[in-house]
C-alpha cells in the first residue's frame, strides 16, 4: 500500500515536534486495557474521517490495542450517515443518557473534532477523570478553559481535522488504503466546501494528495445518494418558513484587519512551525479572552432566516444553512430549529473574517454551547423543562437577537416564496 508523502516545504522542526508526539501518544496508550477515540455527538464527514483515520493510527502503532470507536448523538445526514455505514460500520453510538454508566468502561479517550472544553461531547455532561482524556485533535477555535487533554494538538488555522490526521498517517509513515484515502479526502472536501473555505496550505496539500488514492465508486456513493421522501417535506417547510431581510447600506465591517493572500499563508506557516509554538500559544490565549465578545457588524445584501421547528435529526438546521447560503445575494444564512429538548441553531456565512462562531457563541451565552470558524458556526440550547410552545417562543426570540448583531435590526422580513421577495 503506498504512503501519503510530506509537502515538500514541511520543516524538520514540524516533523521533528509530529514524531515526538506520536511517540508520546504510542507511550501513553501501550498499556490501556480499554481506549475509546470520541467523535462528537452528531459526526459530519470531517469527524468520522478523523476517528477513523486515529483509530488505524493507534492499531498501526500498538497492534492488537483494544479500541473503539464512539460518538452520542445521532448522524441523520443522508451523505453522513452513507459515509459512516460504508466507512466505519462497527463505529457504537454511546446515548447520551448512558454515558456516565458506559465511559468509565474506558481508561483512555482520544477526542477528535473537538476538545475537552467544547460542549458538543459526551464527556461535557459527566464527570471523567480528565487525566485519562489522552489526546485531543481538533481544528476548532480553542475555548475560554483550563481543562486540556495531555496531548492537545489544535489548530483552528486549518480547515479540516482530517488534515491533520492525514499529518500524523504521513509522519508515522502508515500505509494508507483506499477506503481511508477516501474517508480522509471526503472529510476534508466537505469541511473546506472543495478547498474553497478556510484553507491553509496543509489542506491543498492532504486534498491534493489524497485525490489520487480515492476509491471513486466509493466517493460516488457517498456524495450521490439517493435522499428519503421525508428529506424533500423537511426542505419544503423549511422553505415555508424561510424570511429575507435586507441589510442597511453599509460597508462590511470585519472588526479586525483581512490579511491578503501573502499574509494568510505567512501566517499559516507560522502558526504550525514548532520555533513559534509559544507565539502560537499566546494567541490563542488572547482570542480566547475575547472569544464572547460580538459587535453589531452591518451585513451586505440579504439575511436569509429559517425557522425549522420540530426537526426529525439535529443535522437538518446545518443542511438547510448550506443550502440557503447558495442563493444570490444572501450573505448570512441562519437555521434555528427544535431536536428533542433543544434549540439548535446553524449559521454560514459567504464573508471571510466574519466571526460567526464569536456571535453566536455570543448570543446563546451561558444557556448553551456554541463554537465554530469565521464563515460557519453552530450552537445548542437545552430546554429541558420548557413545554413545546416555551420552545417555539424561545426560537422566534432568537431572530432579532441575531439580526440586531448583523446590523439590520430594523429590517422587515418578506417571505422567501412570496412573489414579491427579491
Amino acid at each position: 500500500m503506498p504512503h501519503l508523502t510530506l509537502p515538500a516545504d514541511f520543516s524538520a522542526q514540524r516533523k521533528s515536534a509530529g514524531e515526538r508526539r506520536i511517540q508520546q501518544l504510542r507511550s501513553l496508550l501501550a498499556d490501556r486495557r480499554n481506549i475509546l477515540v470520541l467523535m462528537h455527538n452528531d459526526p459530519d464527514p470531517d469527524a468520522i474521517a478523523a476517528g477513523y483515520a486515529l483509530e488505524k493510527l493507534i492499531r498501526y502503532l500498538i497492534p492488537g490495542a483494544p479500541i473503539t470507536l464512539g460518538h452520542g448523538g445521532m448522524i441523520g445526514r443522508a451523505e453522513n450517515r452513507t459515509m459512516a455505514q460504508l466507512i466505519a460500520p462497527h463505529a457504537v453510538r454511546i446515548p447520551t443518557p448512558t454515558a456516565a454508566e458506559a465511559l468509565p468502561a474506558y481508561d483512555a479517550i482520544l477526542l477528535v473534532d473537538t476538545q475537552p472544553s467544547a460542549g458538543n461531547h459526551l464527556l461535557y455532561a459527566v464527570e471523567y477523570p480528565m487525566d485519562q482524556v489522552i489526546l485531543a485533535i481538533d481544528h476548532h477555535p480553542p475555548r475560554r478553559s483550563q481543562i486540556r487533554a495531555i496531548l492537545q494538538d489544535v489548530r483552528p488555522e486549518v480547515g479540516a481535522a482530517a488534515t491533520l490526521l492525514a499529518e500524523y498517517v504521513a509522519i508515522a509513515e502508515m500505509p494508507i488504503d483506499a477506503l481511508l484515502a477516501t474517508a480522509l479526502f471526503y472529510g476534508i472536501k466537505a469541511d473546506t466546501r472543495g478547498l474553497s473555505r478556510h484553507t491553509i496550505d496543509l489542506d491543498i496539500w492532504a486534498y491534493t494528495t489524497l485525490r489520487n488514492l480515492v476509491d471513486t465508486e466509493l466517493l460516488s456513493q457517498i456524495e450521490h445518494v439517493q435522499l428519503p421522501r421525508n428529506y424533500f417535506r423537511g426542505i419544503s417547510d423549511a422553505l415555508m418558513n424561510t424570511m429575507l431581510y435586507q441589510c442597511p447600506n453599509a460597508t462590511q465591517t470585519t472588526g479586525g484587519k483581512e490579511l491578503s493572500p501573502v499574509d494568510k499563508s505567512e501566517e499559516a506557516e507560522r502558526g504550525t512551525d514548532d520555533d513559534q509554538e509559544e507565539i502560537k500559544q499566546e494567541e490563542n490565549r488572547q482570542e480566547e479572552n475575547r472569544e464572547d465578545e460580538y459587535d453589531e457588524q452591518p451585513c451586505l445584501g440579504y439575511v436569509s432566516m429559517s425557522l425549522l421547528f420540530m426537526m426529525e435529526r439535529p443535522d437538518m438546521a446545518s443542511e438547510m444553512a448550506d443550502l440557503m447560503l447558495r442563493m444570490e445575494d444572501v450573505s448570512w444564512a441562519i437555521c434555528l430549529g427544535i431536536f428533542e429538548d433543544r434549540l439548535v441553531i446553524s449559521v454560514r456565512t459567504d464573508k471571510s473574517n466574519a466571526q460567526a462562531g464569536r456571535m453566536v457563541r455570543s448570543i446563546v451565552g451561558k444557556n448553551g454551547t456554541a463554537g465554530g470558524h469565521d464563515t460557519m458556526a453552530g450552537g445548542r440550547i437545552h430546554l429541558s423543562n420548557a413545554t413545546p410552545a416555551q420552545r417555539i417562543a424561545e426560537l422566534h426570540a432568537l431572530v432579532p437577537r441575531f439580526l440586531h448583531k448583523l446590523g439590520a435590526g430594523e429590517a422587515a422580513g418578506m417571505p422567501l416564496l412570496d412573489k414579491r421577495a427579491p
